[in-house]
């Protein structure tokens, strides 16, 4: 937009060239000093926090073959789907991100993260600038809005950086930007304040598809780089109605509302199809609680919390973590629940009633809450209750908010003789704000510096953080540090001695173990099968202990005792694994006693226990075959196969019975249908060539 005085008097070239030069030397300064602030995570490591999971151990995403490809296009990991964010990660691999081994250096992924974020705070500043311009009545979708003058330019320019440092510089971005993991968060972030810098740039223009067509690519390239956007067609509309006013038929430059809804659909068509793929990721790995577990009531106490936690934090950035571990028994009625519901309630209402006086203070809040509602924890998932990260979009309306009340005051009361001391006053309210932001700021990303310093921050926050607890010990037990280690794990077990930190016991045993306390270890793990009969490590120690005694009674029992665990947690909580190996097991033991109606009945409680009833009739004819009883052995074997059709082990097990009772033709047909679905199968392929060796000696 051109810049020029409102009235007859003409900006002189010196003026002109002053406007140029404060157009870029904001942005520059905003640059700066957000690379400054967060410069220290450059050099750091992965952390142990996902990254391990993302990136060291996770191999299909190195590199830009066909094979890389599809797996980020059509593989959920972890519960995410963000192709376009892999795409970039993959790219700093193949161009500086690659070690002499192959390995994936962390460094080159710390400089793209933090780069990004710059350039996000650069669109974010043109952003709230754009928005400032809307809400002081210099631009509009009519033609004849008033212009500002270069005095009134420039306060707008400071305000509109005030609103980026707060948002840039502030402590909460530290956990997008310093964590590798969440490339996601800064990459979504440059495209999805850049696609509503485009729309606002549209809306000037009449809002058509020529402008609408960018916007909606840049859409489409943040929810492929993280599916949080999703809400952003209410956000559009809530722009349109308080900020933009577009509603307004008889009004030039106005649009019906059938129009406005018509721009939203094809945005909200990508949102849909984005939230269904991050709901089948999430459901993916089972990590979304169900409403027996977490109840509605329970939802809204929650989101209530993450409302205003995030408000709190943002005006005082203090006792920052990389995790807050959501209650194991979360109650809603909790005093701080409750308080949360009221102040929710309260905020909500107080500016429900002056909407029509000051629109711009609910649009503020609606849009914070529409922002932030994915990650509220109404579809919870983990065992998080906030997270910094959850604020990187959902902080901007404040920011913006602020630089608007400090922009209309000043236009407000400000006299044409002193907008430009006002000017002033704004840009030393950003060089102290950006100062003390920058300290903090740069102290928390200190914090990421490596993976026990993050988690031993995240304790000194929540003492009883067993999650945290338990991945600081896993860091000292990796550098031999196994009394600390000890000690950790031990406060880790008794701040959560239940299923859900069954990892933490088991290690704890094995820490036992590597410090020579034999008795303790084994304790720790018979305690870790009570809870946890699935934990195989526990299981296959115990049993090695056991059978270096000699002690099959012992075993046998410890088996048992693994199988009515598995009974009673499935009947407590339909969700926990079924536990197939522990009764296969079990039932191998009463075999090889001889006990061939208890090794019969531990198959039939496995099958009352969720293990599939075509592996039950297996398992119960292999018995009987062992047993000599052929007639018995093929009904179960072949009900078996009923039960399962496209299993070649049922197939060839039956296979295996029909060579026993001489039936050579039909092992052979059963083996060459096997061999027909995979020609590689071994087994098969033995079979067939004892059927047919069989068949040529008759």
């Amino acid at each position: 937009m051109n810049e020029r005085r409102s009235g007859p008097n003409t900006p002189s070239p010196s003026s002109t060239a002053g406007a140029r030069w404060r157009r870029w030397l904001f942005p520059l300064l905003l640059v700066a000093a957000t690379l400054a602030a967060f410069w220290p995570c450059v050099d750091f490591p992965f952390v142990e926090l996902d990254d391990d999971r993302n990136f060291t151990q996770n191999t299909a995403w190195r590199g830009l073959a066909a094979a890389n490809l599809e797996w980020m296009w059509n593989q959920y990991h972890i519960g995410h789907w963000h192709p376009l964010t892999w795409l970039s990660l993959a790219l700093d691999y193949e161009l500086w991100g690659k070690g002499p081994g192959g390995e994936p250096l962390a460094a080159p992924l710390h400089r793209t993260n933090l780069a990004l974020h710059a350039l996000g705070a650069l669109a974010f500043y043109f952003l709230a600038l754009e928005l400032l311009r809307w809400t002081a009545g210099f631009v509009s979708a009519r033609p004849d809005a008033p212009q500002p003058t270069c005095d009134q330019s420039l306060l707008l320019r400071a305000c509109a950086l005030l609103a980026a440092l707060t948002w840039s510089l502030h402590p909460l971005r530290v956990e997008s930007v310093a964590w590798v993991t969440e490339r996601r968060d800064v990459l979504s972030g440059v495209f999805l304040t850049s696609c509503v810098l485009v729309y606002l740039r549209a809306a000037r223009h009449g809002a058509s598809w020529a402008w609408l067509a960018p916007s909606l690519a840049l859409y489409c390239a943040s929810l492929l780089s993280k599916a949080w956007g999703i809400t952003l067609p209410v956000i559009l509309l809530a722009l349109d109605v308080w900020i933009l006013k577009r509603p307004a038929t008889s009004t030039r430059g106005g649009a019906s509302w059938n129009r406005l809804l018509a721009e939203k659909l094809a945005f909200g068509a990508l949102a849909l199809w984005v939230a269904l793929r991050a709901k089948e990721a999430q459901a993916q790995i089972g990590a979304v609680m169900t409403f027996e577990e977490h109840t509605l009531l329970e939802r809204c106490a929650q989101a209530a919390y993450g409302l205003c936690f995030y408000v709190v934090k943002s005006l005082w950035p203090s006792g920052l973590s990389a995790h807050y571990l959501l209650e194991v028994e979360f109650r809603w009625d909790e005093p701080i629940h409750l308080a949360a519901l009221a102040v929710v309630a309260l905020v909500t209402g107080s500016l429900l009633f002056f909407v029509r006086r000051r629109p711009e203070w609910f649009a503020t809040w609606f849009c914070y809450g529409v922002l932030v509602s994915p990650v509220l924890g109404f579809l919870q998932s983990g065992a998080q209750k906030v997270a910094d990260r959850y604020a990187y979009l959902a902080a901007m309306p404040f920011s913006v908010a602020l630089a608007g009340a400090v922009a209309l005051a000043c236009l407000r009361r400000a006299s044409a003789e002193r907008m430009q001391a006002a000017a002033r006053a704004v840009l030393i309210g950003c060089a102290a704000l950006a100062a003390l932001l920058g300290v903090l700021a740069n102290q928390q990303t200190r914090v990421w510096r490596s993976s026990e310093s993050l988690f031993r921050r995240a304790l000194e926050v929540e003492p009883d953080n067993y999650f945290v607890g338990h991945n600081l010990a896993v860091i000292l037990w990796k550098e031999s540090r196994f009394p600390e280690a000890l000690e950790v794990e031990k406060a880790s077990v008794a701040a959560h001695p239940g299923y859900g930190n069954h990892l933490a016991r088991y290690t704890l045993g094995l820490l036992h173990q590597r410090l020579g306390q034999n008795e303790l270890a084994e304790q720790a793990f018979r305690e870790t099968v009570l809870i946890a009969p699935d934990n195989e490590g526990a299981l296959n120690n115990l049993r090695s202990i056991l059978q270096a005694r000699g002690d099959q009674a012992g075993l046998l029992a410890l088996y048992e005792q693994a199988a009515q665990s598995a009974e009673r947690n499935r009947r407590e909580d339909a969700r926990r694994p079924v536990v197939m190996s522990v009764f296969a097991e079990l039932a191998r033991l009463y075999a090889a006693r001889g006990d061939f109606e208890r090794a019969k009945a531990t198959w039939e409680r496995a099958r009352d226990h969720g293990v599939h009833a075509s592996l039950t009739e297996n398992a119960i004819g292999k018995l009987y075959l062992a047993r000599g009883d052929l007639a018995e052995a093929q009904t179960r074997l072949v009900r078996a196969q009923q039960y399962d059709l496209r299993n070649p082990d049922l197939v060839l097990d039956l296979c295996d019975l029909f060579l026993r009772q001489g039936q050579v033709q039909d092992a052979a047909t059963n083996a060459e249908r096997v061999l027909a679905a995979n020609p590689n199968n071994a087994r098969a392929r033995a079979l067939l060539q004892q059927a047919q060796a069989r068949g040529a000696a008759r």
